[in-house]
């Protein structure tokens, strides 16, 4: 498995989860505002799309890789311990890496628990795109026997008039010749 789709995901989780858990812990737009102005959010923005993007492309490189048939999703396991860890690394960055600042905000607290959330809401996402990717793999392909192929176009056969009796016509009895 390579390591850029659990990053990936786990990337698109932090900043989502991290937006979640400051909406969660901070309701009011201009408090929390305030707030994310005040512990060094600024780039958050870009952050938040890069992440999102991440999340796509290792979504997308899982379903294509279970079309081909390589590999596997990614796991909770995986997932999880990248996630929070990539989450506290963000939170002490933010704060000059200023642990007691960081812990001391409930924001985090909350954080670290949206994260175990969407660990298993990503890995259950990857799955589905893993399953998807497999079926489609999967399906039966119509192809035509190289005998249609090589025969050219095929054209349909004139039907055959009606038959008079089945539609419920009788006919006339034949005449006699008299001579």
């Amino acid at each position: 498995m390579s390591w850029r789709r659990p990053f990936g995901l786990a990337w698109g989780g932090v900043v989502a989860g991290h937006a979640i858990a400051y909406v969660l812990a901070y309701p009011v737009a201009r408090v929390r505002l305030a707030h994310l102005h005040e512990t060094g959010h600024g780039g958050f923005g870009i952050l938040l799309v890069l992440g999102f993007a991440a999340a796509g492309l290792a979504l997308s490189s899982t379903f294509l890789r279970a079309i081909r048939r390589k590999g596997t999703p990614v796991s909770v396991a995986s997932l999880l311990p990248l996630q929070v860890g990539l989450f506290l690394g963000l939170e002490l960055a933010e704060r000059g890496f200023d642990l007691s600042r960081t812990l001391s905000d409930h924001a985090v607290g909350l954080g670290i628990l949206v994260q175990v959330v969407l660990a298993f809401a990503l890995a259950w996402l990857a799955r589905g795109a893993a399953a998807a990717g497999g079926w489609l793999a999967g399906a039966p392909r119509v192809r035509a026997s190289r005998a249609l192929r090589a025969s050219g176009p095929i054209r349909m056969a004139e039907p055959a008039p009606p038959d008079p009796v089945a539609l419920g016509r009788r006919r006339a009895p034949p005449e006699l010749a008299v001579a």
